[in-house]
């Protein structure tokens, strides 16, 4: 029986956390660097190519998040099984690629919360569980002071509530 990934909802969201996986598939060769751009690009301006199977080139994160929506009796990817992924499940993927793929670092690759602490045009200052630094906010530019974001690699994927805040603080403690 072939295994077939159910449809992802929010594409855009979708997107905001799979982006910054991305340079990693570059480095591999497994992605074009201007498809990745393109992708950054049409997310940036608030869109989500329809042209792009986006669920080819994400393979393992669509995957387990079809794997997850059909736990949660869903029938599609929709925005609460990607933040479940993303923000709760995601370090078992990492986990389980490590064995085929060691270049990953599940430090590196999992998903922490933040909080703004300055916001400029094209990157924010971000305080997370690993200290203070840097991220892009290419997904979005309207951050302040104080902001809770959840950040993916050297992004800001989305500004996030409290709730989800402590669910990812609660896995960090767990995991590292």
């Amino acid at each position: 029986m072939e295994f077939r990934v159910l449809p992802i909802k929010n594409r855009e969201l979708f997107l905001k956390y799979a982006i910054p996986c991305g340079e990693v598939l570059v480095r591999r060769g497994e992605l074009r660097d201007d498809l990745l751009k393109r992708m950054n690009d049409d997310v940036s301006h608030g869109q989500a190519s329809r042209d792009i199977k986006i669920e080819n080139i994400f393979r393992v994160a669509s995957r387990m998040c079809t794997i997850l929506a059909r736990k949660m009796n869903k029938t599609e990817i929709d925005d609460e099984v990607i933040r479940s992924y993303f923000m709760k499940e995601h370090e078992k993927a990492i986990k389980w690629r490590q064995e085929v793929h060691p270049d990953l670092k599940l430090k590196d690759c999992l998903v922490y919360p933040g909080r703004v602490i300055e916001a400029g045009d094209s990157e924010a200052l971000i305080k997370t569980p690993l200290g203070e630094a840097l991220f892009r906010n290419d997904f979005d530019r309207k951050l302040e002071p104080g902001d809770r974001v959840s950040t993916h690699y050297d992004h800001v994927s989305e500004k996030i509530s409290a709730h989800h805040e402590r669910i990812m603080s609660d896995m960090l403690k767990k995991v590292l």
